[in-house]
């Protein structure tokens, strides 16, 4: 199974838990809404949709477009809600079915750090209209780093995504062909009662492929000690687990990028 597949796999995994899960990434696509930009968008895109909890607040602040939600799991878009305003479509994020210059406005929270992020980003600007907007949230390096440590040296395996700091982060965006217009980071750490709860929180939102390398079984010795370690950090409010945010708005530079 390639790294694509099994990400997906395990994302249509999660569908049917995953909104009751996942209460941190609806405080981050509640504030990523916050911050769009005031505009008549007819044609809205929102990528990485998961299961929909986003399409409320979109369909609220640009009431007169089309909005389509696109995620690349079945299993995430068949946990929306009925909703005939909303176009629902099974697409991958590096090869969007949409029209050059056809969407005013990119929706995505959460997704983008799971992506080829060039990749994705040169289709972004491929389907935006000339002063249309990439609004986007994505997690920043730093983030899971207690799981990071908890595994070090037990595995070849990676137990979380390496992610860019926020330099590269904006130097990929340039690069890509935008102009960023506002960034925003911010730090949340969020407390569990045992490490095993920390873990399973990963598992619950679909969050547990890795892609690249090859995965091996832990044995339980090694499981433990992992836990071990993340035990050892406890505090006042239970396990920390930290998540580097950053929210960012950008657009198309003007000009032809070769």
């Amino acid at each position: 199974m390639n790294d694509r597949v099994a990400v997906r796999a395990s994302f249509s995994r999660a569908a049917a838990r995953y909104s009751a899960v996942a209460a941190l990434q609806r405080l981050v696509s509640d504030r990523l809404l916050e911050l769009l930009p005031a505009s008549h968008a007819r044609v809205v895109l929102d990528l990485g949709c998961g299961t929909g909890f986003a399409s409320a607040g979109l369909q609220s602040r640009y009431p007169g477009g089309l909005l389509c939600a696109a995620d690349f799991s079945f299993g995430m878009l068949r946990a929306h809600g009925a909703d005939l305003r909303t176009a629902r479509i099974c697409a991958d994020a590096h090869f969007m079915p949409f029209d050059d210059g056809s969407v005013d406005l990119v929706f995505s929270s959460l997704m983008l750090q799971w992506c080829d992020l060039p990749a994705v980003l040169d289709e972004c600007r491929r389907i935006l209209r000339p002063g249309g907007h990439l609004c986007f949230s994505t997690v920043l390096q730093g983030t899971l780093a207690e799981i990071d440590a908890a595994f070090a040296g037990l595995d070849e395996h990676r137990h979380t995504l390496s992610f860019p700091g926020p330099d590269r982060l904006t130097a990929v965006l340039v690069e890509s062909g935008f102009k960023v217009d506002s960034t925003c980071c911010e730090r949340h750490v969020e407390y569990f009662a045992d490490a095993r709860s920390l873990l399973q929180s990963n598992r619950d939102i679909g969050a547990s492929h890795v892609p690249g390398g090859r995965r091996t079984l832990l044995g339980r010795a090694a499981l433990r000690q992992a836990c071990e370690r993340l035990e050892a950090r406890r505090g006042a409010r239970g396990l920390p687990l930290t998540y580097e945010l950053a929210w960012v708005v950008a657009r198309p530079a003007p000009g032809d990028r070769s």
